[in-house]
């Protein structure tokens, strides 16, 4: 009896839980409506004035990243091996639109789909998938490629195989940096 009270008094605390999280913490319409006025009139960018009156975007930090993220979107070296500084800025937004391809996004979804089947594994499952994850991982390479030259014709491949073998490089060292640090906390 005291066990089927208990779970009464659970499931009524949950309840009375979600009620309050879902209806009563809701912001009033008004305050939600004021604060997206407030929102939509300050300005996006912060700019300084010119001489001349014209409007400038102020620089941002070095090591800040226009996109965001932990990494602060520091996915690419400054400087890679026979690559310009142009090409390289070229390949930075044309890595940037592949993320919006469909081959690309098809081809990153099976990447995501054998982790997922390879996350509770046995270690010999694990041996056996090592040719699919390399299968699918040249498919990654070759439709990003392929979506990095359609979105910038100027690019050349071997431009463009040089900045994803440096994409690879660095991915392999944070994976032994992510795995070192592991090792240290156990």
């Amino acid at each position: 009896m005291k066990q089927f009270l208990a779970l009464i008094a659970a499931a009524a605390f949950g309840s009375a839980a979600t009620y309050y999280a879902t209806v009563v913490r809701q912001a009033p319409p008004a305050l939600t409506v004021a604060a997206e006025t407030a929102r939509a009139e300050r300005p996006r960018t912060p700019v300084a004035p010119k001489a001349d009156g014209a409007a400038e975007e102020t620089p941002r930090k070095s090591g800040s990243s226009k996109f965001g993220g932990r990494n602060g979107g520091n996915f690419l070296p400054e400087e890679i091996d026979g690559v310009s500084k142009e090409d390289l800025a070229k390949c930075k937004t044309a890595m940037f639109k592949t993320f919006q391809d469909e081959d690309v996004r098809a081809a990153r979804a099976k990447m995501t789909e054998l982790r997922k089947e390879a996350e509770y594994a046995s270690d010999d499952q694990k041996k056996d998938m090592r040719a699919q994850f390399e299968e699918v991982t040249l498919g990654v390479r070759k439709a990003t490629k392929a979506a990095m030259l359609a979105a910038d014709p100027s690019l050349s491949d071997d431009t463009v195989d040089k900045v994803l073998d440096a994409v690879e490089e660095r991915a392999k060292q944070r994976i032994q940096q992510y795995q070192q640090q592991k090792a240290k906390a156990k």
